[in-house]
């Protein structure tokens, strides 16, 4: 860790963990009055009660707070603006999609939009090469580094997206990914880091109990933020591409791999279903063991590339055969030929 946390910073952390954890004590009330409360419906939403989806809300409040407290120099006045616009934008766009279903075009739209301003706002974000522990640099032209950025962008939110079905296992990545992200980056960067992770481990205290979803604002304004972090680890920080491809690999993986499989079942590509990673591994072995799979393997590998980057091929490596391996494990069984027989309704 390259970052100092003095009084000051101890003392700015620790408002935003209160903020955050009053925000979840209410949260009942709260997301009655801002109408944003997940119901069960016994088909894809299987909890048992109505719940808040101020998940979300409660990790990004602080980090804004926090951004809004160093917009002056030393700090990055750059990046911490942008994480305040765009990255506040983006759970903005989330929580109105809780309130009131969005088409995912608009939000597609609103992602690749969020994205490029945030690399006109911050052009140190601007990827000049992407740089590979073991093999040379690619150098990028501006214009198709702003392409790639927003395609990657868009596609990582929307894969931590379809992660977000079960309790713990997006705001687990959260506490993994920041943790990563304090032991690697500097300066804001890290402080940023900081502030996702302590709200990122009261939310998932939180999460587990049942007692708040992540929502919107945590799917894609928390996601958003992470991104361009991310970016300015690889451009300033020095960590590679292939480290960061470990952090993220089982989500965006999964996501591939469904963008696929659903169109060659007839199915619309972003249409829901209980087909995903976390779903498998709870129906195989339990909801909490398939948890504890899911996030030791993004834990594992994430710190072993992070701590040590000559790691990382490596550690993808593993990570395809695990993935492979418990995609197999996890394969729908048949049903016996009766049980077949007797969910066929008859005629009348």
């Amino acid at each position: 860790m390259h970052m100092d946390f003095n009084g000051i910073e101890i003392a700015a952390l620790a408002g935003c963990l209160g903020l955050a954890l009053a925000l979840l004590a209410f949260a009942a009330p709260i997301a009655r009055l801002l109408g944003v409360v997940d119901r069960p419906d016994n088909i894809r939403k299987k909890h048992r009660k109505d719940t808040p989806l101020m998940g979300g809300v409660a990790i990004m409040l602080p980090v804004l707070l926090w951004a809004a407290l160093h917009l002056v120099p030393p700090s990055n006045t750059a990046l911490t603006f942008t994480v305040m616009t765009c990255g506040g934008g983006a759970a903005l766009i989330g929580f109105l999609d809780d309130r009131a279903s969005m088409s995912p075009l608009v939000r597609l739209i609103a992602l690749v939009v969020l994205t490029l301003a945030a690399l006109g706002l911050d052009p140190d974000l601007v990827p000049a090469a992407f740089h590979w522990g073991h093999l040379a640099p690619s150098v990028v032209a501006p214009w198709a580094a702003f392409l790639l950025v927003a395609i990657g962008m868009t596609g990582f939110v929307n894969a931590v997206n379809m992660a977000d079905g079960q309790d713990g296992c997006v705001a687990g990545m959260f506490v993994i990914w920041s943790s990563c992200i304090v032991l690697v980056g500097g300066n804001t960067t890290a402080g940023l880091a900081g502030v996702l992770l302590a709200t990122s481990l009261a939310v998932l205290a939180f999460n587990l109990r049942g007692q708040v979803f992540l929502g919107g604002a945590g799917a894609y304004g928390v996601t958003f933020v992470f991104g361009l972090l991310i970016l300015r680890l690889h451009n300033y920080w020095g960590v590679s591409a292939e480290t960061i491809i470990v952090w993220f690999f089982v989500p965006v993986v999964d996501c591939l791999r469904l963008l696929v499989s659903r169109p060659l079942h007839g199915q619309s590509p972003l249409r829901g279903d209980r087909n995903h990673f976390h779903h498998r591994l709870g129906e195989r072995f339990g909801a909490p063991m398939g948890l504890a799979i899911y996030l030791s393997l993004v834990a594992a590998t994430s710190f072993a590339a992070a701590l040590k980057p000559e790691l990382a091929p490596a550690c993808l490596a593993a990570l395809g055969v695990a993935y492979t391996v418990l995609m197999l494990a996890t394969m729908p069984r048949p049903q016996p030929a009766a049980t077949r027989h007797a969910a066929v309704p008859r005629d009348r």
